[in-house]
């Protein structure tokens, strides 16, 4: 993909007159939005890495596919690193995690151990299988309020 490095500047320049009207263009400001929009640019500009089937721990580590919850899970059956805990918020974040499992299908023997990490991983685990279903259905509504039930039960709300 490629952006326009002066349509972005362009973008930037203006919101900032819109949060700081009349700020001057001093050097530096405009230093720091170039280099924000030159950073843009060359992200857009890197091929999107996905998670692919059996690509191993490395690979996914590498990957545009992880994200928090599934990057804690990964530390937790592999061992090899650690990480800080989450556990999957909604559907995008499940869907990493099964993701995770696909790549690095030897990780998906040890998923009951992710129970001991908290009550919510514990639910995560408890409810897999179902959950898997609906987001293998493409039901995100549905899975999202499930997640968001479950959850809410775990902190003793109504």
């Amino acid at each position: 993909m490629q952006l326009s490095q002066i349509n972005l500047i362009s973008a930037i320049s203006t919101e900032i007159e819109k949060q700081i009207p009349g700020i001057p263009a001093e050097p530096r400001y405009m230093n720091a939005i170039i280099k924000a929009a030159n950073l843009v640019c060359e992200e857009f500009k890197k091929p999107l890495v996905k998670t692919s089937e059996g690509m191993g721990l490395a690979a996914w580590l590498a990957s545009d596919d992880v994200g928090a919850s599934s990057k804690y899970m990964a530390s937790v059956l592999s061992g090899q690193f650690s990480a800080p805990h989450h556990y999957p918020w909604d559907g995008a974040d499940l869907g990493r995690c099964i993701r995770l499992l696909e790549a690095v299908p030897e990780l998906a023997s040890q998923l009951h151990e992710m129970k001991a990490c908290s009550p919510q991983w514990s639910a995560v685990i408890d409810n897999w299988v179902k959950w898997k279903e609906l987001y293998d259905a493409g039901e995100g509504t549905k899975l999202y309020q499930e997640m968001k039930l479950t959850y809410k039960s775990l902190r003793g709300l109504p």
